[in-house]
C-alpha cells in the first residue's frame, strides 16, 4: 500500500514510516545555542482532550534526543495519531513549531505544551526551538480507476471492495488521518444474528410485544404489505420453537423504516438489512472482533446490537488498514491532508476530482471508471444545519448546540454532487443524540440503556425509545439535561468497566468535566445531584420492579431491559444532554449507489455512500445502523464504481 501525504505526516519522512511526500524546499531544523540545556530526562503533565496527558523528554546540551507520550486518555484512533506523529516530528525537526496533525489539534497542542514545559525545565531557549520552516510541496497529478473522496467507513469499505473487483484506487482525505466521523462512533453494529440472539441467558423484557405492535400496522404500499406478511409468517414459525428472541432481516428493515417515520426508502432499507449480517461476517474475516453478547444499544429499539471489542470505531479501521496494507502500490494510494475542492466534469460526466494539499499545492485526480463521494454529512456545519434543519422539531440548532461530530464533517461532498447534477433529498432531517456530554458533545457512556431521570429525580421518557423522542424530552426538562443512573450491578469494577471509547469508569470519575458522579447510597447520590432523595429512591424501586417483571411501565411504555436491577452500591450517575449527531438528508442514490438526477437518471461516473446520502434513515436514524449503512452501501459503491455501472 502506498500512502501519499502532505505536511503533518511528511514530517516523518526521515523515519521511513511513510512514503511518497515530495518537497522542493526542505524544512530547516532549529539551531539552539550549544550547551544551552542541562542534559537529562524531564517529565510534564498537561490537560488533554479528555484528561491528563504526560510526556517524557530526553535532551542533550543542545538537542532534543527523544520525546515519548507516556500516558493519555485521548480519543482512540484520533488522539493516537498525534501521540504517534507529533513526538517524532519534534525530534526530526528539533522544533516545537511543527504543525498539528489535522483534525487532532487539541491533542497535538497538549503534546507541544508538555514538551515545552520539559524544555523549560532543562533551561532551553524556547524561541530557538520554536523556529520551523514548513516544506513547500509541488503540484501533482494522479490517475486511478476509482477516486474516493473521504476516508471514513464508507470510503474505506468502498476502497477495499473496488480493489477486490480489480480496480486501482486513490483515496483522498482532508484530515491528517483516516477514520472521519466513523472512527469516533460508538462502534456498535446492528444485525439479526441467531447464533448470538438464541441464547437462553438473554433477558430483554417483553420483546414479543414489540413485534406484535409492528404487525398490527396497516400497510402503506405493496412492498410494505409484502414485508409485513413475511414477518408475520416468520413470527408464527418462531412461536412454535423454543427460541428466546425473534428477529429477521425483514423485521429489522421494517423496524428501522418505521423508526424514521417511513420517510426513508423502504426498498433501500431492505437492501441494508438483508446484507447486515454478511457485512458483520466480512469484518470478522478481516480480523475484527465483537463481544459475544448481543446488547440493546441506545436508540436501537431492539436487542440485535453487536459491540466492537476495540474502543469506538477503531476496530473497524484496524481491520480496514490491515487489509489495505496487503495491497501493492499500484492498487491503492492514500492522500491525507488533501482536501477535495470540486469535481472534474466532461460534459455531464464526472471524470475526476480537483483537490488541494495542506501546503496549498494543486492536486489533480483523474478517474478512469468513476468517483465515489463518501464525505459524510453536515452535522458539524452550524450554518448548514440552521439553513436546512431548524424548524418546529428542532427550533435551535445554532452554535450553542454542541455536536458529537469530528471537525471535518461539514457537508462538502453533498454540494459537489449537487453541482454535478445530483438531486438532494430529505435535507431537513437531522438527529440529536441524547447521551452526550453537555459541554463537549462527547459520548463516553459506560452503559447505554439503563435509567434516565431529570433534575427532580423522576423518569420522563422511555429509555428504549427513539433518539429524537428522547432528545426532545430532555430539552423540555429543567436545565435541558438528564442523569443516567446505574450501579455496580452493571459495572462491578470501575477500573475495568470501560466506555465505548475505551475510557475506564474510574478515569471518568477522576476527570473534572466528565459529568460522572459516584456515591455509596442513593441518598448520597441524590445530594450530589441536588435532587430530592425520596423521588430518586422511588424511581429506582419502580425501575427494579419493571426489570423483575412485578410492575409495568404504564406511563412511558418501556418494553426492553438489560435484565439488571439497580440495587448494589456504589451508585453512579452521569450528566447527559442532546448534541447534534447525524444528518439523514443528502444525495439521492439508487441500489447501485449511483447519484441520481432530478429526472431519475444517473449522473455518469458519480457514486455516493454513507451519511452523504439521503435515502435511507428518514426522520430518525436507529442507533447502531450507521455502521451497517456505510458497510453495505460502501461495498456496493466500490463494486459499482470498479465496474463502471
Amino acid at each position: 500500500m502506498k500512502r501519499l501525504i502532505s505536511l503533518a505526516l511528511c514530517l516523518l519522512l526521515a523515519l521511513g514510516a511513510l512514503s511518497g511526500c515530495t518537497s522542493s524546499t526542505p524544512s530547516t531544523p532549529a539551531a539552539p545555542e550549544a550547551g544551552g540545556m542541562t542534559a537529562g530526562t524531564y517529565t510534564a503533565t498537561v490537560p488533554g482532550m479528555h484528561g491528563p496527558l504526560s510526556v517524557e523528554v530526553t535532551v542533550t546540551a543542545d538537542a532534543i534526543e527523544d520525546v515519548q507520550v507516556t500516558s493519555h486518555v485521548e480519543t482512540p484512533a484520533v488522539g493516537d495519531w498525534a501521540v504517534e506523529l507529533m513526538p517524532a516530528a519534534i525530534v526530526e525537526h528539533q522544533s516545537t513549531g511543527v504543525d498539528a496533525v489535522s483534525g487532532v489539534t487539541i491533542t497535538s497542542g497538549a503534546i507541544l505544551r508538555a514538551v515545552e514545559d520539559c524544555l523549560t525545565q532543562a533551561g532551553a531557549d524556547l524561541e530557538a526551538f520554536r523556529a520551523y520552516t514548513a516544506p513547500v510541496l509541488e503540484d501533482a497529478e494522479y490517475t486511478a480507476d476509482v477516486i474516493i473522496v473521504g476516508g471514513g467507513g464508507a470510503g474505506m469499505s468502498a476502497a477495499i471492495t473496488a480493489i477486490e473487483n480489480g480496480a486501482s484506487v486513490i483515496l483522498v482525505e482532508k484530515m491528517g488521518f483516516v477514520g472521519g466521523n466513523s472512527v469516533v462512533s460508538g462502534g456498535i453494529y446492528n444485525a439479526p444474528d441467531p447464533s448470538k440472539q438464541d441464547n437462553p441467558e438473554n433477558s430483554f423484557g417483553d420483546t414479543d410485544a414489540i413485534v406484535e405492535e409492528l404487525l398490527a400496522q396497516e400497510p402503506v404500499s405493496d412492498l410494505h404489505a409484502e414485508m409485513l406478511e413475511t414477518v408475520r409468517a416468520e413470527y408464527e414459525a418462531y412461536k412454535k420453537t423454543d427460541k428466546v428472541l425473534f428477529d429477521s432481516p425483514t423485521f429489522f428493515a421494517l423496524q428501522s423504516w418505521n423508526g424514521g417515520d417511513k420517510v426513508g426508502d423502504l426498498a433501500m432499507m431492505k437492501i441494508m438489512c438483508d446484507n447486515s449480517l454478511e457485512g458483520l461476517k466480512w469484518y470478522e474475516s478481516m480480523g475484527m472482533e465483537f463481544h459475544p453478547q448481543i446488547t440493546l444499544a441506545s436508540g436501537s429499539l431492539y436487542p440485535r446490537t453487536h459491540r466492537a471489542v476495540m474502543p469506538n470505531g477503531s476496530g473497524y479501521f484496524k481491520a480496514f488498514q490491515d487489509r489495505l496494507a496487503q495491497e501493492p502500490a499500484e492498487s491503492y494510494t492514500e492522500l491525507l491532508d488533501t482536501k477535495a475542492v470540486g469535481l472534474i466534469m466532461d460534459g455531464d460526466k464526472v471524470v475526476g476530482v480537483n483537490a488541494e494539499g495542506k501546503g496549498g499545492q494543486k492536486v489533480t485526480l483523474k478517474a478512469n471508471n468513476g468517483v465515489i463521494l463518501a464525505t459524510g454529512g453536515f452535522a458539524g456545519n452550524v450554518e448548514l444545519r440552521q439553513e436546512y434543519c431548524e424548524g418546529e422539531k428542532w427550533p435551535d440548532l445554532g452554535p450553542n448546540v454542541v455536536t458529537s461530530n469530528m471537525a471535518g464533517v461539514t457537508g462538502d461532498g453533498i454540494f459537489f454532487a449537487r453541482d454535478a447534477g445530483a438531486k438532494l433529498v430529505n435535507m431537513d432531517q437531522i438527529q440529536l443524540l441524547h447521551i452526550c456530554n453537555p459541554n463537549t458533545g462527547a459520548t463516553y457512556d459506560i452503559v447505554s440503556v439503563e435509567l434516565f431521570v431529570n433534575q427532580e429525580g423522576k423518569r420522563f421518557v422511555r429509555e428504549d425509545g427513539r433518539r429524537d423522542e428522547m432528545s426532545k424530552a430532555i430539552i423540555a426538562q429543567t436545565g435541558s439535561i438528564m442523569y443516567s443512573i446505574f450501579s455496580a450491578d452493571f459495572t462491578p469494577d470501575p477500573n475495568t468497566a470501560k466506555s465505548l471509547g475505551g475510557i475506564t469508569l474510574q478515569t471518568l470519575l477522576d476527570t473534572p468535566g466528565s459529568g460522572y458522579f459516584v456515591a455509596d447510597t442513593l441518598e448520597e447520590l441524590a445530594e450530589k445531584l441536588d435532587m430530592p432523595a425520596d423521588e430518586l429512591i422511588a424511581t429506582v424501586e419502580h425501575f427494579n420492579a419493571c426489570v423483575e417483571g412485578t410492575a409495568e411501565d404504564t406511563e412511558f411504555g418501556r418494553r426492553a431491559y438489560q435484565g439488571k436491577k439497580i440495587i448494589t452500591a456504589p451508585f453512579y450517575a452521569c450528566t447527559r444532554a442532546p448534541a447534534v449527531h447525524h444528518t439523514m438528508g443528502g444525495v439521492l442514490i439508487d441500489a447501485d449507489c449511483r447519484a441520481i438526477k432530478e429526472d431519475g437518471t444517473p449522473v455518469p461516473g458519480l457514486y455516493c455512500a454513507g451519511e452523504i446520502t439521503g435515502v435511507l434513515h428518514g426522520a430518525n436514524r436507529i442507533g447502531g445502523n450507521a455502521i451497517v449503512d456505510f458497510t453495505v452501501f460502501g461495498r456496493i459503491a466500490g463494486e459499482s464504481a470498479a465496474k463502471a455501472k
